[in-house]
């Protein structure tokens, strides 16, 4: 059952990225997707071998001897969530809306991780807790974005950026 539902969200990553990805950012998406990776992979890693978080069914079992971080949960899904936060950002937006903004999709991610974690084998929290997922990932969120403006930046007068 676990494995089905590790291909389930890979399916339904793989859609929504065809789907709510416009193609003129295409490339834009590809930068957020890589650069957040660059970000959760150490991270995910640490986690793991500090034994705070176990991640005993992946996709890949095989996988497990070298990588023991999730590859579905930081390879696609946080990857895909922070290509959705990035691209649907909120042109003008106040301080207080900003925060809300974080906290919906960090919120979003961390409720699925929860319940994935409480009744399912894919996730075991040793000492780890959903409140540090929601944490890290708004921290996470913010310098991808921050990384993300700063290249746009870069992008003046070509089409991506229009």
């Amino acid at each position: 059952m676990e494995r089905w539902i590790l291909i389930g969200i890979l399916a339904i990553s793989i859609l929504a990225l065809f789907f709510l990805v416009p193609k003129n950012k295409a490339r834009e998406a590809w930068m957020i997707f890589l650069s957040l990776q660059i970000i959760t992979w150490p991270a995910g890693l640490l986690a793991v071998e500090w034994n705070m978080i176990d991640y005993p069914i992946q996709l890949f079992s095989f996988a497990n001897e070298f990588n023991r971080s999730s590859f579905t949960f930081e390879f696609f899904l946080f990857p895909l969530t922070a290509i959705m936060f990035n691209l649907y950002y909120p042109k003008k937006i106040k301080k207080t809306g900003t925060f809300f903004y974080y906290f919906l999709f960090a919120g979003f991610f961390t409720c699925l991780e929860v319940i994935i974690e409480r009744h399912t084998e894919l996730v075991n929290y040793i000492s780890w807790h959903g409140s540090y997922t929601l944490i890290t990932v708004m921290v996470t969120l913010f310098l991808n974005h921050t990384y993300y403006h700063w290249f746009k930046k870069g992008l003046k007068g070509t089409e991506t950026n229009e």
